[in-house]
Parts: C-alpha cells; structure tokens; sequence
C-alpha cells in the first residue's frame, strides 16, 4: 500500500520496474532504431473546464515519460516510443472536431487518449470512426455507442459516479434531499434524465433542477430563488470554475448544507479554493484518488508525477488507466491495427495502476462492448489544498 509523501499528496504511479515489464507484457528496454507512436490528446485548455483539462494534460505528459523510462512498446519486434501531442477542444462540439482534424491531418497521431468531455467527444467520434483511429479516453457524460466502435471509454459512467456519491451522501451525512445545478448543455440534459429516470435508485428526493448556461459566472439569482427549497445537498454537474463560484455564491447566501461533485476535483486544489475560498470549500465533496485505489504492484513509489506536474495533484486514476490499457492492447494483439486491438480491448483483463482487475462490458447497457468501469473514490475538502479520503464504490454497468 503506498504512502503519502512528506507534503501529503498520493503518489501518482506506483511499482517496481520488474512488476511492470510483467504487466505489459515484457516491454523491450533496449531496442534499435525506435519509432514515435503518438498519441493525440483532446482536452479543455481554456475556459472554465481548463482546470481538468490542463490537469489531465500534465497526467498525460508524465505517463509519456513514466512509459518510456520503461522501453515504450514493441511490436514484432519494433520498438516505439511514446508522444503525447495535446490539442485544446474548447469544451464544445466544434472546438472537439477542430482539435481533431489538427491532430488527424497535421499531427497524423496513431491513436486518441486522455478525452473526457460529452460535448467535444460528440464532435470529433465520427471523425475517429471515419479515419478508423482507435481512442481509448476518459469522460463519465459521454456514452459509447454502436456508431463509434473505435471509441473505448476506461471509467465510471456519470451514472455510477452519481449513484455512488448519492449513496456516500445517504450513508455518511445523513441526506435525505437533493437540488441539482447543470449547464444547460449535453451534460446537462443527460445528467437531468438520469436523475429523473433513476431518483428512486438513489434514494434521495429532488427538490428541484437548474440548468444555468455553461459560461455563467453569477449564480447569486438562480441560488436565491432554489435554495428556498433547503435541500439537504447540492448536487452539481458543471465545470470546475464554476462549481467553485457555486460553492462562494451559495455559502454567501446562507447555506449550510452539503456540496457535492460526481467528477474530479480540480488538480490544482489551491488555485481552485482562491476562488471558491477556503472556510467555503470544506466539507465539499468530489472524486480523489487514495492510497486505498493503487495498485501494490511495488514498495517503492514513483516520484514521476510529482516532479513534473508540481502544480497538480492526482485527481482521478481513470485519465492514467486509459493509455496504459491502450499500450497492453497493443502489445497483446502484436499489431497497430484498430480492428485487432479492438478485439483484445472487448475479450482480455487487465491490470493497471489499480487493485482490480478491468474488462470490457457496457453492450446491454449501450449496444457496444466498449466500456471498462473503473471504481469511483470519493474524498472531502479539509482545509487549504488539504483533503481526506472517505470511500470508494465500485458500481458496474452491464
């Protein structure tokens, strides 16, 4: 089990070199002449989702190193090594198709990684399809789909978060209420229904539902009018900008109740509480990696995160699973070839920076066996860049 090091934050990657040359099926440590695979990463570098994406970015940049200090990955005998290449999808339909097409026909990547967002996923998936580029990403919103076989999605759907975070606020706080706040976009439409569809699954009665547009940053009048309603928490499902504006405005109104997030908490804790404030984010409550998630593939920890994203702290171990299991797929099916890696993806386990094993499942629920569900840890705000781990749940979708 990992230890926290000397300033608190959970190592990123954990295991010795030996372990992991096993997993991956005996990644080559010495190989002439290696190639560049590479390996296109879509995310939100401006706007109010920046603070997962920027994070998610760093994450990615790590790995590459994380993965090529360990011999990259070899193919018949053809050493690769890894680059992540990084495009900003603005968090919207068409900035996701705009960074695609870079990444597609300047950049010429081999492979889509470390995407989360519904909406820019919806813009540049048919891309994907059409040009037959594998993407194995992230994104609890977004759904797989039978139209878009070459899109792989490795974590908990928005509706397993959801169901587990209503559930941690049932079991350890005591709720028996919930007011939702969303952007009125496709996140927020999806996570509207899944509300209604699944309220009595959850078990928690809702008071009400606002969709607020996505760039709003005054939500002083949709707060004062919903929060007559006193619900004992608020679930929200909105960038990370702005839920910290949700968090200072909704205090500063007077409410005392529960805040709670079914995503990543920002990777940059401090930078987001200078915004939200410090007395107004604790208690609030959001997914955070812990040592109970990793992987005891090893005694010694891995200082490679740290050392190159300083600024960030592990949020969620899903954006690091992804890429992992791509480069096992394709050092399992011996090929880069999209249809054969695919096949592996949909029939093998595997074992990555986690305790338990992930396979592929979804096709009842979504038509498409392209979905691996990675168990959702949740943790609390404590104090100034300070939190504390409370439970993990693992909620399968079939």
């Amino acid at each position: 089990m990992p230890e926290k090091n000397e300033k608190g934050k959970l190592p990123f990657v954990i295991g010795a070199v030996s372990f992991i040359l096993a997993l991956w099926g005996g990644f080559s440590l010495a190989a002439a002449e290696s190639k560049v695979l590479k390996l296109g990463v879509i995310n939100p570098l401006t706007g109010p989702a920046a603070p997962w994406g920027l994070n998610t970015k760093c994450t990615m940049d790590a790995l590459k190193i994380f993965f090529n200090e360990r011999g990259g990955v070899t193919v018949k005998g053809q050493n690769y090594k890894i680059e992540m290449i990084h495009a900003d999808d603005k968090y919207t339909v068409a900035g996701g198709r705009a960074a695609a097409e870079k990444l597609l026909y300047t950049d010429k990547i081999d492979f889509f990684v470390g995407s989360f967002g519904a909406e820019p996923i919806s813009g540049w998936a048919p891309l994907s399809t059409k040009e037959k580029k594998l993407a194995v990403v992230g994104g609890p919103t977004w759904s797989p789909k039978v139209e878009w076989p070459y899109v792989f999605r490795v974590s908990a759907s928005d509706e397993e978060r959801s169901e587990a975070l209503c559930s941690l606020m049932k079991e350890k706080f005591n709720c028996k209420s919930v007011l939702y706040i969303m952007t009125d976009d496709l996140v927020g439409r999806v996570t509207k229904e899944n509300a209604l569809k699944f309220e009595k699954k959850r078990g928690l009665e809702i008071k009400d539902f606002v969709l607020v547009p996505p760039e709003t940053k005054d939500f002083y009048p949709f707060l004062s009018r919903i929060l007559k309603s006193k619900p004992d928490y608020l679930h929200c499902k909105v960038p990370p900008g702005s839920v910290a504006l949700i968090v200072k405005q909704s205090r500063e109104l007077g409410y005392k109740g529960h805040i709670g997030y079914p995503t990543s908490m920002p990777g940059d804790l401090v930078k987001w509480q200078d915004i939200a404030g410090v007395e107004a984010s604790k208690g609030f409550i959001g997914i955070m990696t812990s040592s109970e998630e990793w992987s005891s593939l090893g005694a010694e920890s891995d200082k490679n995160y740290e050392k190159h994203c300083p600024n960030f702290r592990s949020t969620d171990i899903a954006y690091s699973i992804g890429p992992h299991v791509l480069l096992m797929a394709i050092e399992r099916a011996q090929t880069l070839a999209p249809d054969n890696i695919v096949k592996v993806l949909r029939t093998d386990e595997f074992h990555s920076f986690h305790k338990l094993a992930l396979k592929a499942g979804g096709e009842k629920t979504f038509g498409i066996k392209n979905h691996m569900t990675v168990p959702v840890p949740y943790s609390i705000i404590t104090g100034k860049g300070e939190v504390k781990y409370l439970k993990s749940y693992e909620v399968y979708t079939p």
